[in-house]
């Protein structure tokens, strides 16, 4: 009887040791799953942003500063429109109120800001919070980068960059609206806009914004341009589809102000 127990008590422990193993790997896989499948339900955003107003003529500054390489005068137009299509360029797309979960591993590639030609390329950008901002000079002449955060203008970042230099690299945490000058060279502006998800993007010359790995669900979406303001809309995304849809900034919206300044 002692004996018979004992066969019992080994083929359990044997029986045991064949299924922990299976039940380590089923846990893993439901563990992995929902992640696998909200990745795979991901959805794709492309809103074109249009202007059909009037668009204001380009203003020139006179350059009082490393002119022989500038220019006597530097040319800056705010507002781009494309002529046939009406897009808007350099408008900021974002999806709202959408973040990444906690435990998803990110590791947002460093944006380059470049001061290239006496101007900022590009002059405005988007970047995931925590991430890097790469900032290089590729003129012969000094430039000097300052990054301000929101309607205080709280510094950043202030420095100067010599001809042929290292890059200088700033991560950039908190969310929100970023001006760039060049406090050598103060025609040259720029903007960085900062959100904690990767979900927003810069419109092109057509005025198309394309926004991957979307959530399905509705969600709103906001676009905001510096000389027009900002403008709010809804969008339905479905499960491991594509949505597109249109927004367009009314004529009066050239006197709008920015409103990410928070």
């Amino acid at each position: 009887m002692v004996t018979l127990m004992k066969g019992h008590d080994a083929a359990d422990k044997t029986n045991r040791e064949k299924v922990s193993p299976m039940l380590h790997v089923l846990s893993l896989v439901l563990l992995v799953l929902p992640m696998t499948t909200l990745a795979q339900e991901a959805g794709e955003v492309t809103v074109q942003v249009l202007y059909r107003g009037v668009v204001p003529p380009a203003q020139s500054v006179p350059v009082t500063r490393d002119a022989e390489f500038c220019g006597a005068t530097a040319v800056t137009q705010t507002v781009t429109v494309h002529p046939h299509s009406r897009g808007l360029k350099d408008a900021v797309v974002i999806v709202e109120g959408v973040s990444l979960p906690s435990n998803t591993p990110t590791s947002p590639a460093p944006a380059v800001l470049s001061n290239s030609r006496c101007t900022f390329a590009p002059s405005v950008m988007v970047l995931q919070g925590w991430s890097s901002i790469e900032i290089g000079n590729q003129d012969p002449i000094m430039h000097n980068t300052h990054i301000r955060h929101g309607e205080s203008r709280r510094t950043v970042l202030n420095v100067a960059l010599v001809p042929g230099g290292r890059p200088i690299s700033k991560k950039i945490a908190a969310a929100g609206l970023y001006h760039v000058q060049c406090d050598a060279h103060p025609f040259m502006r720029g903007y960085v806009i900062v959100r904690d998800h990767p979900f927003m993007a810069v419109s092109d010359e057509q005025g198309l914004a394309k926004i991957v790995g979307v959530p399905p669900g509705t969600h709103e979406i906001s676009v905001w341009h510096e000389r027009l303001g900002e403008l709010r809309s809804k969008v339905t995304v479905p499960p491991s589809g594509t949505v597109r849809i249109t927004i367009d900034f009314p004529a009066e919206a050239l006197a709008s102000h920015s409103s990410l300044d928070r």
